[in-house]
């Protein structure tokens, strides 16, 4: 987990996306090795329950892609999007593909209305986490 200098503006860069688009309720940065959020935007303040579900069902997610894929997790990190789609909402889990190893485990975790949004959230959260990778 490398916040680096993006620290200072992490959680203005996460209002920034959940507000930039209509529907995404939650957008949050999360260490999935050690399935915590670090940071968060929410309409609604989330207990920790639901934030801790989130990254430990995103580490859960990106760990069965992995494995249905046979990739090396600590090394080829080819998918980069895991998605949830309830009937109440859709949960986009992003992280960076090819990771260094100090950053490999941070995720952009959303929360949205309908798949769609979930779906507009992935390119902003790549290079979110690409800047946070380079420390920008």
């Amino acid at each position: 987990m490398a916040l680096g200098c993006a620290s200072m503006n992490l959680a203005a860069r996460l209002e920034s996306m959940r507000q930039g688009s209509p529907g995404c309720t939650l957008v949050a940065f999360g260490d999935l090795g050690t399935r915590l959020v670090l940071r968060c935007s929410a309409e609604i303040s989330p207990p920790q329950e639901i934030l801790d579900e989130l990254c430990t069902q995103a580490e859960h997610g990106f760990f069965l892609q992995d494995a249905l894929l046979g990739a090396d997790t600590t090394a080829d990190r080819t998918v980069a999007e895991v998605s949830v789609v309830t009937p109440h909402e859709t949960r986009m889990y992003i992280r960076a593909p090819g990771a260094a190893v100090e950053t490999a485990n941070d995720a952009i975790l959303c929360v949205c209305d309908t798949e769609e949004t979930a779906r507009e959230m992935i390119a902003p959260a790549k290079t979110l986490l690409d800047d946070l990778s380079r420390g920008a």
